[in-house]
């Protein structure tokens, strides 16, 4: 009851604020002389611009009126909850995925994905080998990688014609990205050579997969 009564108040006392200028302005109006003044064949009223400007105040007086007792209903808007009961609305499933949480940054930004630094996996080597390149008749260029950069002190490849392997390069010096690369001579032509990419890390030897090639 008495928020009912303080709302009938409000819109009373704007009905007569706005009502006050519209009437005061109207008098003023026609208390006015009207004075003709000549354009050739035809007579123009000096307050015709007046009344016109009288008029569109008028106007936007009764659409602000009209706009505040509409902020003013707004109070006796409800909700309505049967959208909670709704067979559609409950049927939704919540889709999102769980993302497990991981350490940020890696320490060498080139390496595979899994395979750098902490949370290497234990299924990738710290250490690649890389597929030979320029292979000739007798040389060919060795690749590795190293996934890692802590520790890594020497790298050298492992290499000859069975996998046992038995021949050791000389020291590699490693690029900023970590590959290093050896090209080896007095390769036998028409030949199939093992070779495999190793490292000193942290004073252990670490090694990737064998791999072969065949000199032209």
């Amino acid at each position: 009851m008495r928020r009912t009564y303080k709302n009938f108040l409000i819109v009373s006392t704007i009905f007569l604020v706005f009502g006050g200028f519209y009437l005061y302005y109207s008098n003023e109006v026609k208390s006015e002389k009207i004075i003709p003044v000549a354009y050739g064949s035809s007579l123009v009223s000096s307050t015709s611009a007046d009344t016109s400007a009288i008029a569109s105040l008028g106007d936007k007086i009764i659409s602000d009126i009209s706009f505040l007792s509409s902020l003013v209903s707004l109070k006796k808007i409800t909700i309505d909850t049967t959208l909670f009961t709704n067979k559609s609305f409950n049927s939704l499933r919540n889709n999102s995925v769980k993302l497990d949480p991981v350490s940020p940054g890696r320490q060498n930004p080139f390496a595979p994905i899994g395979s750098d630094g902490s949370n290497m996996s234990s299924v990738v080597s710290k250490v690649v080998t890389g597929q030979a390149s320029q292979v000739l008749s007798t040389s060919a260029t060795l690749n590795g990688t190293v996934n890692v950069t802590d520790g890594v002190t020497d790298g050298y490849f492992k290499y000859g014609t069975t996998k046992d392997l038995g021949i050791t390069t000389a020291i590699v010096k490693q690029s900023l990205v970590g590959t290093f690369v050896k090209n080896v001579l007095g390769l036998t032509s028409k030949t199939t050579y093992f070779y495999k990419a190793c490292a000193k890390i942290n004073g252990g030897e670490s090694c990737g997969e064998i791999v072969s090639f065949t000199t032209n």
